[in-house]
């Protein structure tokens, strides 16, 4: 029995000593707790739903940036093209009125024919001329296009404008082409006509039916069998100090000699074994009409002849290095073919004089010869 009543003693005495004593340590011990067990898982589930939650928000809030990116984006081309058409259409408009503004003008010298809108006769400060006149008369003419127009452009035009009035486009020849002339060909019944571009302006040249469907091979075929022929040749040049550049093919004599006009030297070229030959003979300062210039140089020849040389006809042409005339001059039995040319590199007027008609040294001259400061 005694062992049962100690016992509740040791337990007794126990309790009054953990109630009564203090802790030796200084720590306290927390009791374990149950529910806050419970609240830390209950934080974790919390902060993963809220994980997730971000998440699918950032994903919502990514595909509302890009449909409004997408929406803006379109706006913005619908807007570019709203614009684009506006201006399209107000520059249709204003070329409408202008068109109707403009009234319709005819290309001098070519009947039915009209000129661009808004280009201008280059002759119309000389039509009184007569090389002009003969110029027109021969179905030429040329025309200055209007300041950032393109030949292409006048070709369009043409190509539209052309056929209503019953001309059939039979051939276009770019440039560089070594069998035809270059431009658009245009036939209406048995006339022909060609429309090019030299020196960026807008040229007309009447031609035949047969003419223009062929593009003016033979002309070509002529040219070629000329140039064939000289370049078989070994050349030759002008002086050094010459005021002219050319080569010479070496049939020819060359020879120099003064002329009427202050020290500026005359030069000729004799074919070998002929009695053909081609003088270029100083007239005087440019800046007269071409024709007063040939005029002046009949008088010349018929006084150094004992001669009365006269004009017969004279034409206006067109070297590479600016305006130029073609002609003949005759005394009565005898003819010759003329050209009247400006060296822009000493300013004076020259006239080629070929004693032999159709002598086609002549157009080797006028193709070929150019002053001293267009290339050395």
């Amino acid at each position: 029995m005694p062992l049962f009543k100690k016992k509740p003693e040791k337990t007794k005495n126990k309790r009054q000593r953990t109630k009564g004593t203090t802790n030796p340590t200084g720590k306290v011990y927390m009791p374990q707790n149950k529910t806050n067990s419970v609240r830390r898982k209950g934080k974790k589930r919390f902060t993963l739903f809220k994980k997730r939650s971000n998440k699918s928000n950032v994903q919502r809030r990514n595909k509302k940036n890009i449909s409004k990116i997408l929406f803006y984006t379109f706006l913005a081309l619908l807007f570019v093209g709203l614009l684009y058409i506006s201006i399209i259409s107000i520059i249709r408009m204003r070329d409408n009125t202008t068109d109707e503004n403009i009234p319709v003008e005819y290309v001098v010298g070519l009947e039915g024919i009209p000129s661009y809108p808004g280009s201008e006769f280059i002759f119309k400060n000389n039509i009184d001329e007569i090389s002009v006149a003969n110029f027109i008369a021969s179905g030429n003419s040329a025309y200055r296009l209007p300041l950032r127009t393109t030949t292409t452009q006048a070709y369009k035009y043409y190509q539209e404008v052309l056929p209503e009035l019953g001309w059939e486009n039979v051939l276009s020849v770019e440039v560089g082409s070594e069998e035809m002339k270059e431009g658009e060909y245009w036939v209406k019944g048995t006339s022909g006509l060609r429309i090019y571009s030299k020196f960026n302006d807008l040229w007309y040249e009447t031609l035949t039916q047969e003419e223009a469907v062929t593009g003016l091979r033979a002309k070509v075929v002529e040219e070629a069998e000329r140039e064939l022929l000289l370049a078989s040749q070994d050349y030759q040049e002008l002086l050094p100090d010459f005021p002219w550049i050319l080569k010479v093919p070496k049939e020819y004599i060359i020879s120099y000699s003064s002329s009427a006009y202050k020290d500026y030297r005359t030069v000729q070229f004799r074919k070998i074994g002929t009695s053909e030959s081609v003088s270029v003979v100083p007239i005087g300062p440019t800046g007269d009409i071409l024709d007063n210039y040939l005029q002046e140089y009949t008088e010349l020849l018929g006084a150094n002849e004992e001669q009365n040389w006269t004009i017969a006809n004279t034409i206006l042409a067109v070297t590479s290095y600016g305006t130029a005339l073609r002609g003949t001059i005759t005394n009565g039995p005898e003819n010759h073919d003329v050209a009247v040319v400006s060296n822009s590199y000493n300013g004076v007027v020259y006239v080629m004089d070929a004693n032999t008609p159709k002598d086609p040294f002549l157009d080797y001259l006028f193709e070929n010869m150019e002053p001293a400061n267009v290339q050395r």
